[in-house]
């Protein structure tokens, strides 16, 4: 009886210690995921669960933060400085040692990304500030997605916004492969975490 009782004891200790929270995958008031996540606090604090949650396929650093600009207006010139200055930011957050052991591969998988989609942008504003073409190689991969030269700047630009942009993400998407799902889901087992997704909709009603 004495040991029985210990052990609902202990059960009882390790439940108290269990939180659940909601953590918008995305920004704003409205975000279209959350994770509900339940962990031990013994294990993990709330605020290291949160910013490792940002690295969840569906959130922060899985998405790239450049706008779509078309037209090739000269006023597009500091919105896209301003959003490589942000992505050069993310890319040096993106440091493996910050990050638990197990989260490694993650890290440098999502650093890679972003470096492209970073170096991507540093060439499309280097054609809309000098009219230099893309370059054909990103860190010796061979991206085949060469741009025609042309004295028709709207063609050219069009040809870089959509149609080499589109070729390149393609190129390399198969070069770095798919988000390492099943090395999120071993790190969320090696903390004991537990996640659930929904949507982030109307959080407040």
């Amino acid at each position: 009886m004495y040991t029985i009782l210990l052990i609902l004891l202990a059960v009882a200790v390790q439940s108290t210690n269990q939180v659940t929270l909601s953590i918008p995958l995305q920004p704003g008031p409205e975000p279209e995921e959350i994770a509900v996540v339940t962990f031990d606090t013994d294990r993990v604090s709330a605020e290291e669960l949160k910013r490792w949650m940002l690295l969840h396929r569906n959130s922060y650093f899985h998405t790239p933060i450049f706008g779509y600009y078309p037209d090739c207006e000269p006023s597009d010139i500091p919105k896209l400085e301003q959003e490589i200055k942000k992505t050069e930011q993310m890319v040096n957050e993106l440091d493996p040692s910050k990050y638990p052991a197990e989260l490694n591969d993650i890290v440098v998988y999502l650093k890679d990304l972003q470096s492209f989609w970073l170096w991507m942008a540093q060439q499309e504003l280097e054609f809309r500030k000098s009219g230099k073409l893309p370059q054909t190689q990103y860190n010796g991969v061979d991206l085949a997605c060469q741009v025609p030269a042309s004295t028709d700047k709207a063609h050219l630009c069009d040809q870089i916004v959509y149609r080499w942009r589109t070729c390149a993400n393609h190129v390399m998407a198969k070069k770095l492969g798919s988000y390492p799902v099943e090395k999120w889901k071993a790190f969320l087992d090696s903390y004991g975490i537990q996640e659930e997704l929904g949507s982030g909709m109307n959080l407040d009603e």
